[in-house]
């Protein structure tokens, strides 16, 4: 009874908390600011078509800014912004505005796990315990990188959270964590929800474990982990920790939205889930890390597609969402139609103020990010985003048919 009261009172501080302050306003009247940059001059049609999509999608949906990127075959193509980072300064967005990834983060931490897995620093079903000697609970050395990559560990989420201080924190976010060994008093207090490997439960909490066993296998912070494995080898210097009481250059406002206009965002302090929520980038650094994957001097063609396999529950089922290691990985219906499957691996995510989705096509060598610094009433609407401007580089650059399979489909998707 202590814990529903004491989970009915955060309940009514998340309904508090979730809308934006400040007075409502509409979006600024007049030209609106766009940037691009067309990276091949054969791509320029393509782009121009593209250009139209994002703006009328912006427009249409009653965003501050809509951010994209597209790269094909490993090379940056075009990337392109609409509209505004801080609509009150009347600042345009730029390509240089970061935007946060929200739940995008998992994608980019399983980046750093396997660059730690093909350096023999870690292994996929090694007890986390072999890494890390101070974890809290119990419960937690025997559980595997792999059971908490794929959310089948048995981690409680956010509404499960029995760690009342916890959710208090996780509710409110505005706790500064100093430490991701801190980060795990949000949920340490709670029991497994089932026995790791026999369900499925997607979580932050998750990847914010994982990521303390990353830190002891590398010998370095998770943020310090990031900028070896990830930002420096690929160049990606806007990925960084969304330090919202921070002054971070270019990154982006974020607001609330309803068909009357927009409220900025109240302030948050995402440092208890960096790993698996709280992570910020541009769309051009974003699709670089998707890239990434492709290159197999970056990460192992092997390891890749242990990574993109979907996972199996105890029971020999495949998780109820396609999910594999870090990653979503399912047949694309939607991109080319019923009768054209295309495979995809992806990641989306909801934060505060946010939408972001990093999309690869491995079969097309096409990987698009899309970030938008305001929520659409849906997320498959900003999906559809995407698969439009996909579809336009598609048709400007190779028939639907022609599509390399020597990426390798996953086990569980061919045949």
């Amino acid at each position: 009874m202590r814990w529903l009261l004491c989970a009915a009172a955060a309940a009514c501080l998340l309904l508090s908390a979730c809308a934006g302050h400040g007075p409502r306003q509409p979006l600024p009247a007049g030209v609106v600011p766009f940037e691009e940059a067309l990276h091949e001059p054969r791509w320029r049609d393509a782009a121009g078509v593209a250009r139209g999509t994002l703006e009328d999608s912006r427009r249409k949906h009653g965003l501050p800014s809509l951010s994209v990127a597209v790269v094909i075959e490993g090379k940056p193509v075009w990337a392109a912004v609409s509209g505004w980072r801080d609509i009150e300064r009347q600042k345009p967005a730029t390509l240089a505005t970061s935007y946060r990834l929200g739940s995008t983060s998992k994608a980019v931490t399983a980046t750093a796990l396997a660059r730690l897995v093909d350096k023999g620093a870690m292994t996929l079903d090694a007890p986390i315990g072999t890494w890390r000697k101070d974890l809290p609970n119990p419960a937690w050395p025997a559980l595997t990188p792999r059971q908490l990559a794929s959310h089948t560990a048995g981690i409680v989420d956010y509404d499960q959270n029995r760690d009342l201080v916890g959710l208090f924190h996780s509710i409110r976010e505005r706790k500064q964590f100093n430490s991701v060994k801190a980060a795990l008093s949000v949920f340490d207090g709670n029991r497994l929800k089932y026995p790791p490997g026999a369900g499925f439960r997607y979580t932050s909490f998750d990847i914010v474990l994982l990521s303390a066993a990353m830190e002891g296998a590398a010998g370095l912070p998770f943020l310090d982990l990031l900028d070896r494995e990830v930002s420096q080898p690929l160049g990606t210097t806007s990925l960084a920790a969304d330090h919202q009481d921070r002054n971070v250059p270019n990154r982006a406002t974020f607001y609330w939205r309803d068909a009357k206009g927009v409220r900025r965002w109240r302030t948050v302090n995402h440092s208890y889930k960096w790993a698996g929520g709280g992570l910020i980038a541009t769309s051009s650094d974003l699709a670089r890390i998707g890239a990434a994957w492709l290159d197999p001097n970056f990460i192992d063609p092997a390891t890749r597609n242990a990574f993109w396999e979907p996972q199996r529950l105890a029971g020999g089922t495949i998780n109820p969402q396609s999910y594999a290691i870090g990653w979503r990985s399912n047949l694309n219906t939607a991109l080319l139609g019923q009768d054209q499957p295309v495979w995809n691996v992806h990641h989306g995510g909801v934060s505060q103020g946010a939408y972001s989705w990093m999309c690869v096509y491995p079969e097309l060598k096409i990987v698009v990010a899309l970030n938008a610094n305001a929520r659409l009433d849906d997320f498959a609407t900003f999906m559809a985003i995407e698969q439009d401007i996909t579809r336009v580089f598609l048709k400007a650059g190779r028939a639907a048919s022609q599509v390399d399979r020597s990426v390798g489909l996953p086990a569980s998707k061919a045949g």
